[in-house]
């Protein structure tokens, strides 16, 4: 929590730049618009990739840009685990303003607007009629992405040049109108007049209206195009997140047993238009509050993800390594087989069976997890 604390206090500054006012061009109702599918896939949260509770230990890298909710459901028992993620920079500087004021904001402010928080909880059943309750906050940011739907200039220019001219030239109509309406008096002989240019004006009024809807739908059909072609773009993410787990003995008590810290990168890279390979590195430092002595333990994962498919659905296998430093028996490989079936725009079913294993290679459980990422667009 200090971690996050310190990082906003660093990132506060910035909010003057963000919020300045963008004139001339800029003022171009370019909008991006939230109903669009911005992001090339629906990214996992950061807090349930720590708790992990996500069906890929290997979470693919992206942004959402947007509010998210995940369900978890982990194990035979249909128990949901839930989690929220937002990307709270993006939606109060970038979204639903000018195309061109993300597109002409600095490399370290686009960066800036990927970073996106998440919080998640999650119960497991540790006895006949005992349970674990555990917590999640974390915080991820994209420090490098090959592709961005809304940063390609070129995507939009022709149809944006032909925009504005358009739009130049019925605001020029529309104050003439305006002004010739004004300087007509309102008397009898010039009712009829009146009336045909208040006609005119309104009719100038409603071609503005319906020229911005369709720049609107230009550019979500493009973006969503040039989502399609790049599904599989290359990504860098890091993330940093702290998790508690309470032990919770009756309805009305929780008791924290454990806490600790996590700090991860997440990358990347597309081959061809089928297949993704991604990566994780991770380290991650718990405390046990029932111990005396506060000990520590300190836990190192790698991992290997090989995702096949398209941007509707796809499959994938994974190698996960955990070693821990203080004992051997928390060493373990997991081997993981699922995919993703993003069925609408805003709803990805992702689903897994992880089998698990020791440092020996003997097999030692099975667990089957499935996730619901739902955009609330």
């Amino acid at each position: 929590m200090k971690g996050f604390l310190l990082f906003l206090l660093m990132a506060s500054p910035v909010s003057g730049v963000l919020a300045q006012p963008f004139t001339g061009a800029d003022a171009q109702p370019l909008t991006n618009g939230a109903e669009n599918p911005l992001e090339f896939q629906i990214p996992v949260s950061a807090a349930f990739d720590l708790l992990g509770v996500n069906p890929s230990s290997v979470m693919r890298p992206g942004n959402i840009r947007d509010f998210k909710v995940d369900w978890s459901f982990q194990s035979y028992r249909l128990r949901p685990n839930l989690a929220i993620q937002a990307q709270p920079i993006w939606e109060l500087f970038y979204n639903r303003t000018s195309l061109q004021r993300y597109q002409k904001a600095p490399r370290w402010l686009k960066m800036l607007s990927t970073l996106d928080l998440s919080a998640g909880t999650v119960e497991q059943q540790v006895g006949e009629n005992r349970f674990d309750r555990r917590l999640a906050i974390a915080g991820k940011m994209t420090v490098w992405r090959s592709k961005d739907p809304l940063d390609d200039a070129d995507l939009y220019r022709e149809v944006t040049d032909q925009y504005l001219r358009q739009r130049t030239d019925l605001l020029t109509v529309r104050q003439t109108l305006a002004d010739s309406l004004s300087r007509t008096p309102a008397t009898g002989a010039s009712l009829a007049l009146r009336q045909q240019l208040s006609t005119q004006l309104t009719d100038a009024e409603r071609q503005l209206d319906d020229l911005d809807r369709r720049q609107k739908a230009r550019i979500a059909e493009l973006s969503a195009q040039f989502v399609r072609q790049h599904w599989n773009a290359s990504f860098l993410d890091i993330a940093y997140g702290r998790a508690y787990t309470f032990d919770n003995p009756l309805l009305d008590s929780l008791r924290l047993t454990q806490d600790g810290w996590s700090v991860w990168a997440n990358g990347s890279f597309g081959i061809g238009r089928r297949v993704l390979v991604s990566g994780l590195v991770r380290y991650t430092e718990f405390t046990s509050e029932l111990s005396r002595l506060n000990r520590f333990s300190q836990q190192y994962i790698v991992g290997f993800n090989l995702r096949y498919g398209s941007p509707k659905f796809n499959f994938f296998a994974e190698v996960l390594n955990q070693t821990s430093r203080q004992t051997r028996r928390a060493d373990q490989v997991t081997i993981a087989y699922g995919g993703d079936w993003r069925f609408s725009r805003n709803v990805m079913l992702s689903y897994a069976v992880r089998t698990i294993y020791n440092r020996s290679f003997v097999f030692k459980n099975l667990v089957p997890i499935v996730s619901l990422s739902c955009m609330m667009r």
